[in-house]
């Protein structure tokens, strides 16, 4: 989504795994019940659909990248249009426009789509953050996810709807929420207001809970596991629905992904009725050599870890890259190489050529 992230030694001697109780994270979330089950079942799919996400003011004006998504993806999904900031910029403002683009593409060439994000830390608009009572953030909160979905009600398959909540570094920073703004008006409770509302609002549609690091070795990475399974097993303590994980799998080419980690943690999801799905899978490869090919094949290699990671208890629900070419991706900007060469993050190169990996996940989402 952003640039982030703190280096965490998996070695650091003072590190100790926190027992974190079901109540220990959202406090008071049981006040917000719902009738209802800890998610629908689901026909079993014949194969994982591949996805990717769009940024909508690129489309018209760029017809081989428009043409990319309908070649190579199952789900077509807006990268940043249905995000709250964007939505409403104003109290008096709603721009559906560019989000009713996207959705409208997706669903007339036959493709699935659907939603990020209901609350994030960093797409909160200014004129919520100047409001100044509990009872009206909560409201605002609650009137943007009922417009929202009322508008795409049957039209998504699913919606992150909440996103990056967890501390990035929870251990050291001594909490285990990010300090954001719903946070500090709301307190944990505006994790099960959203996720009630959703559910309320768009009964039919897939219920996640999106989050970056949560794939790596090391007590860091660990710590934030331990609080995404906390806070999945308050949420259905509550009785309010949580259906998948995300995993944003931002895969840093520096870092070790932890399969033994990753098989613990789907395990135990999977026994509370809750699956992964990858949301924002791309390759940050400031670490990786300088030579376009041997990018690529570290890249291949990283993917293939990963991949067999999440499948090595059950296929995650889908796959999604963000974005779908070198020529349009987050990280050229804010996470650019060093040396000053081209970052190859995603799947197709500048010039719309698939990468092996693209191929390698193909493969692997069909035998699934």
């Amino acid at each position: 989504m952003a640039a982030r992230r703190r280096n965490a030694d998996g070695g650091d001697p003072i590190y100790r795994r926190r027992n974190l109780t079901r109540r220990s994270v959202l406090a008071g979330a049981a006040a917000l019940a719902i009738p209802g089950s800890t998610g629908p079942s689901r026909a079993a799919r014949q194969t994982v659909p591949f996805g990717s996400a769009i940024q909508a003011e690129i489309m018209d004006a760029d017809a081989a990248y428009r043409q990319a998504f309908l070649d190579h993806c199952d789900l077509v999904m807006p990268m940043n249009a249905l995000k709250f900031d964007l939505l409403r910029p104003t109290r008096e403002t709603w721009n559906f426009e560019p989000a009713d683009k996207v959705v409208d593409f997706a669903l007339s060439h036959g493709k699935t789509t659907r939603g990020t994000c209901h609350v994030w830390w960093g797409a909160t608009p200014d004129w919520v953050t100047m409001l100044d009572s509990e009872a009206d953030v909560e409201r605002a909160l609650v009137e943007h996810i009922e417009q929202v979905c009322d508008r795409y009600r049957g039209r998504l398959v699913g919606w992150d709807v909440v996103n990056e909540v967890i501390a990035n570094d929870p251990f050291y920073d001594g909490q285990s929420l990010r300090d954001t703004f719903w946070l500090r008006k709301l307190g944990p409770r505006h994790i099960p207001i959203a996720f009630e509302a959703t559910a309320r609002a768009d009964p039919e549609a897939r219920l996640v809970i999106n989050e970056y690091d949560l794939e790596y070795r090391g007590p860091h990475f660990e710590e934030r596991r331990v609080i995404m399974l906390s806070i999945v097993r308050q949420l259905q303590d509550a009785n309010i629905r949580v259906d998948a994980v995300g995993l944003q799998a931002h895969l840093y080419m520096d870092r070790e992904i932890d399969a033994d980690a990753l098989l613990r943690f789907s395990r135990e999801l999977d026994a509370s009725g809750v699956k992964l799905i990858v949301t924002e899978l791309d390759i940050i490869d400031w670490q990786s050599p300088a030579d376009p090919e041997a990018q690529d094949a570290a890249a291949l290699e990283k993917v293939s870890t990963f991949l067999d990671a999440i499948f090595a208890w059950k296929p995650p629900e889908a796959v999604i890259t963000w974005g779908m070419t070198d020529r349009y991706s987050w990280i050229n900007d804010v996470m650019p190489r060093p040396d000053g060469n081209e970052s190859r993050p995603l799947p197709l190169d500048r010039s719309f050529r698939p990468k092996p990996w693209l191929d390698l996940i193909k493969r692997r989402l069909a035998s699934a």
